[in-house]
């Protein structure tokens, strides 16, 4: 050690002990000895050590002479080292870009791992190894791929999976995500046998030679796949600190193939659902009216806008006997694809109910009692249903829990056509009142959802039916078209680039 921390030769002193060199040449204590360090900078490689039989043999020419060679011997022990570093750390890259290869080339997930379990003993030489999937949902890890496992460990291994409690290095490597070390005992058990019997909370001495299991987790940041392990082969000392580099670097290859099939898999279920969602919507617009009748004196106009692709608002307008028609605008309280087959059923039961019954009042008292069965979950629906006597300029309607409808008079009053009942779906019995308005020429009816009054702003503020009726109030309009088109822009300026919270539907009805 002394001569480790000298920046020169050390000369032996007849006082100290006989060296190795002195042994060696068969020298007894009176002989000349002189050793220098071998180092490069602060870095010590070893020493070299002379000896001559002849007491005080070695002056100053020998010792610069000795300490020049000892420089020479250091830097070539540091090259060579750093040389097989090299080779080392090359042969880890070759090793990992292997594995991609192989990775990249393969589409399937169980040919993935069926390959890297394959070519981790030719790369890194192990006597054994197999791979745990981890399943969130059960939470339990399940057989993947294995290699090197007796006939009969084999035919466990594709039978047994573990929950938590019963495989600990499985657990403990979950746990910490991170590599697990355990030691196995020299010419005694191996094998999953071995492998269940470990405890991982023992510490492991990796410099110790006897074959180490090593727990790999299968991870992405924090999201776990599964487990690897890795038996190690008689001799796993020699570069097994490189061997457990490329092991982890196999492990990562590992975890990118399970979560790019995960990836691709949840791809292939959006796009399924993404096109039963588009097919969806293309068969509830055929529920909405694609043109509006025209009569002679009589003007309709109508939006209709989901905030989803599919939702619950909708509104139908249909001829009646006896120079008559229907209008009828819903909102179910719910969106999206629950409430657009909601509205399909809610959609043929007035159909059936209007064409059977009379009055306004009867078609949704029926409508309420066909619905209760099938309300589930607190779904219901608000709605108006009304009926245009085009002969006397009369409207008879129905309010079931639903936002009124604006009655625009052509002096520029706008009066409200409250609430008559209940929603529909709610519960049955309570009474359903209809009522009746007479339009003059230059009257609007305008009938809405909640989706124009509750649409807000940046800042949080309803649109509200106040600033709807006030927009109406300061506009003058000619037609149906032209009543939409100012609320409409209304409602743009006051939601700026705000997305639509919920659906939108406008029915707009004129007399000329």
């Amino acid at each position: 050690m002394e001569v480790l921390e000298s920046e020169s030769p050390v000369l032996r002193k007849p006082s100290d002990p006989i060296w190795i060199t002195g042994l060696v040449a068969g020298f007894d204590q009176n002989y000349s000895g002189l050793a220098a360090p071998l180092r490069v900078g602060d870095q010590p490689y070893g020493v070299i050590t002379l000896a001559h039989s002849t007491p005080g043999r070695y002056g100053h020419e020998a010792r610069a002479m000795t300490s020049t060679f000892a420089s020479y011997a250091a830097v070539a022990i540091e090259n060579t080292r750093l040389y097989d570093n090299a080779q080392e750390q090359a042969y880890a890259s070759a090793a990992l870009l292997q594995v991609a290869q192989a990775v990249v080339s393969l589409n399937d997930l169980d040919e993935i791992l069926e390959t890297i379990i394959r070519i981790l003993p030719i790369l890194v030489g192990v006597e054994r190894a197999a791979l745990y999937q981890w399943d969130a949902v059960n939470e339990s890890f399940y057989p993947s791929e294995q290699y090197g496992l007796t006939d009969k460990e084999e035919e466990s291994f594709w039978i047994d999976s573990y929950t938590p409690g019963e495989f600990p290095v499985l657990d403990a490597c979950r746990d910490a995500n991170s590599m697990i070390a355990g030691q196995l005992e020299s010419g005694g058990q191996s094998g999953i046998s071995a492998w269940l019997a470990l405890d991982p909370t023992q510490p492991a001495n990796l410099g110790n030679p006897n074959p180490f299991l090593f727990a790999v987790p299968i991870a992405v940041k924090d999201a776990l796949y599964g487990v690897m392990l890795i038996e190690e082969s008689p001799g796993g000392l020699r570069f097994r600190a490189r061997r457990l580099e490329i092991i982890t670097g196999i492990a990562q290859q590992a975890a990118l193939a399970i979560q790019n099939d995960l990836l691709q898999k949840e791809m292939v279920v959006r796009e399924r659902l993404e096109t039963e969602v588009q097919l969806a919507r293309q068969i509830q617009q055929t529920f909405i009216p694609e043109f509006l009748p025209q009569f002679e004196n009589w003007e309709l106009a109508a939006r209709w806008k989901t905030a989803r692709q599919v939702g619950g608002d909708f509104y139908d307008v249909f001829d009646l006997p006896g120079k008559r028609l229907g209008l009828f605008i819903a909102d179910v309280a719910d969106k999206g694809v629950p409430a657009a087959l909601f509205m399909a059923l809610t959609r043929t039961l007035v159909r059936a109910a209007v064409t059977e019954l009379e009055t306004p009042a009867m078609a949704m008292e029926r409508v309420n009692d066909l619905l209760i069965p099938d309300t589930r979950q607190g779904m219901f629906v608000t709605a108006v249903y009304a009926v245009l006597d085009m002969e006397n300029n009369e409207l008879t309607y129905v309010n079931a829990g639903h936002n009124p409808p604006l009655w625009v008079k052509c002096d520029g009053e706008v009066l409200r056509l409250t609430r008559t009942a209940i929603a529909l779906g709610v519960v049955t019995g309570e009474p359903v009142e209809q009522r009746t308005i007479k339009f003059e020429s230059g009257d609007n009816l305008l009938l809405y959802t909640d989706g124009l009054t509750e649409s807000f702003n940046i800042d949080g503020e309803f649109y509200g039916e106040g600033r709807l009726i006030e927009s109406i109030k300061s506009n003058i309009c000619t037609s149906a078209s032209d009543l939409l088109d100012v609320v409409e822009k209304s409602l743009l300026n006051f939601v700026q680039d705000m997305p639509p919270a919920d659906d939108l539907t406008m029915l707009v009805l004129r007399r000329v």
